[in-house]
């Protein structure tokens, strides 16, 4: 199953780390074209887990949200690697931006720079 991730190389109020967004509850629209234009099963959906809606990934038979605690909040999650073999096993693409963007989603750092060294681009 496709899941995504989004790493910000800028974020306001880091000290120029590398983040991983989650819990995505606002993006623009631009950014959610490129991305459901190679993942359309990246959706806004309700999570009961946390109670409110965020954008996730989801199966792409059944639609079940596979939510972003599973993937990104446990060392060895697919988005929280702990060695650069482990962050070699993703693939990165580019999302063209022409500027500064405004999105709303819960922050973290730490893996932010083991992914974008080690994780295989994508065209």
């Amino acid at each position: 199953m496709p899941v995504v991730a989004i790493l910000a190389p800028k974020v306001e109020g880091t000290a120029g780390e590398i983040c991983i967004l989650s819990e995505i509850s606002e993006l623009p629209e631009a950014v959610l074209a490129y991305i459901q234009g190679r993942v359309p099963t990246f959706k806004l959906k309700f999570s009961k887990t946390i109670g409110q809606e965020y954008f996730a990934s989801t199966c792409p038979k059944c639609g079940v949200l596979s939510g972003d605690f599973h993937l990104h909040s446990e060392p060895g999650a697919p988005f929280f690697p702990t060695n650069e073999h482990e962050a070699a096993s993703l693939y990165m693409a580019e999302i063209p931006v022409p500027s500064r963007i405004h999105a709303r989603a819960s922050v973290s750092t730490g893996c932010g720079d083991l992914i974008l060294n080690n994780a295989r681009r994508i065209a």
